[in-house]
This record gives C-alpha cells, structure tokens and sequence, in this order.
C-alpha cells in the first residue's frame, strides 16, 4: 500500500519531467547547439573593407552588419588578412565562415557556397581628364587608337584590349595611372571604378577626372560560405540572406550604403548596375 501510495504521488512528477523533455526535444533542433561566433573575413579594399583603427568600414562591412541585424545574429567579428592566398586557404579549410567580395567560378564554388544574389557588379573602365570628357568616346577599341593609353603590368584586364592595337604603355603600379594621367603622359587609363572613385574623393581630385561610361569588364561579387566552416544551418542562413539582399536592393537600403561611401557617384554607380 505504501508503494502504491508513493507512485501515485510522483506520478505526476515524472509526467511533468516528461512533457519537459518532449518539449525541450522539440524546441533544441531549432537553436542548434554548437552556435558560436561568425567569423567574417575580407582583405582590406576600400572603399569595400577595410579596417579603421579597430572598427571595421566599408560597402561590404555595412551591406553584411544589416543583413545580420535582419537576421538577429550579434555574435559576429570582421577579420582582415594579408593575401588573397591565405583568404582562400582558411575559407577552404573552414577557418572562416564568409568570404567577403570573390567572384563565382568552378574552383572556388568546389569549396564555397555561393548566395543566389550578387551584392556587387564590380568594374573595370577608362579613365580620362575632365576636359577631355567631351572629346574622346569609347564604343569600340578603334574609337581610341589616336589616344596614349597607360596600363599596369601584370593586371589582366581582358584579351581584347591586350590584344588591341592600341598604344599602350605598361607602368609597374596600377596606382601610378591616374597620377600620371593628370600629369597629361597618358590620355586614357583603365582602373577599378569603384576603388578609383573613392581614392579621387578622398584625395581631392575627384573632379579632376571623367570615365567613360562602357565597362572594359564588369563582374558580379559575391559574400559566400565556406562549405568546410561548421558554422550551423548555412543554406538555411543562405536563403534568408538572399531575400533580405532583394529587399535591401529594392527599398532603397543598399543605395544609402553606396551613397554613403561615395556620394552622389554612389547612385550613378547604382543606375549603371539596376538601370534605375
């Protein structure tokens, strides 16, 4: 009897502890337990990425900070490392979890899963001087052939305007081009547009500067996952990334990003990518 009465007693004790466990085995899957910080890494590109004091600044940085506000995840760090080489040796390692700023290709999507959306289409374009901004034109390389054309050595830019005939003369740095053409030795000079806009802006010499408006090359760029990182649920966080980019495109958040860094380049740079 004493027994009996004890089992009666606890009974509901155990049933209690037993709803807790279904309940607690029903919530768990959700919240996966190895969760941790998100190590977000880049090499330091302005206007793109780049490290500022301790602060992380650029495109990308606030483009990734809103998507993970959207997203609720607080647990994150911007790492910056020194080579390209070893960017891609700790994504295909799983040392990292995102890539900021890689084009897509066969090698690289072996180790990395890509977003659907590109967050950037990145060009390449001639620069010239301001007041030959209504003289010289490009439709076609013939459009240059009377014009001094400076380049660096060893950039790829494409085949075709290697294999051109124009007059090109290769200096050692890329950032000697557009100093040298303000110097009046080059007429036309292919750059980053992007990198180049904001190192004018912040130099001063902006308006000094025109581009013509056909890319020698543009490429789409993307913020992948790398498929080693044993971060959880990474196509789940893919998707959710790839709807809050669209939104961010179409409200208007990524245009105030882009304005932020380079003014009123920034939404001219915009209209050239979305036509709007």
């Amino acid at each position: 009897m004493i027994h009996r009465q004890d089992s009666k007693t606890h009974w509901p004790l155990r049933r209690a502890v037993q709803l807790l466990a279904i309940i607690a085995g029903l919530i768990m899957p959700q919240t996966p337990a190895h969760a941790r910080t998100l190590l977000i890494e880049g090499l330091s590109e302005p206007p793109l990425k780049w490290l500022s004091g301790k602060n992380p600044r650029g495109i990308d940085v606030d483009i990734m900070r809103e998507v993970l506000r959207e997203m609720d995840i607080k647990d994150y760090e911007f790492r910056f490392v020194d080579s390209g080489k070893r960017l891609l040796h700790n994504a295909r390692l799983g040392y990292s979890d995102i890539v900021l700023t890689l084009s897509q290709n066969d090698e690289r999507s072996a180790y990395l899963l890509y977003p659907d959306e590109n967050h950037l289409l990145l060009d390449w374009r001639f620069a010239i001087r301001a007041d030959d901004v209504h003289t010289i034109h490009f439709d076609q390389y013939s459009d240059l052939r009377a014009y001094r054309v400076g380049a660096a050595a060893g950039y790829s830019y494409t085949p075709t305007f290697w294999n051109s005939d124009l007059d090109i003369e290769t200096v050692a740095r890329n950032d000697l081009l557009i100093p040298m053409l303000l110097e009046n030795r080059f007429d036309i000079v292919p750059v980053n547009y992007l990198s180049t806009v904001y190192e004018t802006i912040q130099n001063g010499s902006r308006a000094k500067i025109a581009f013509l408006n056909n890319p020698l090359r543009r490429a789409a760029y993307y913020n992948p996952f790398s498929r080693a990182s044993d971060y959880p649920d990474k196509e789940v966080f893919l998707a959710q990334y790839d709807e809050i980019l669209r939104d961010m495109r179409h409200d208007g958040r990524l245009l105030t990003i882009f304005r932020r860094y380079l003014g009123p380049d920034g939404v001219d740079w915009w209209k050239s990518q979305y036509g709007n």
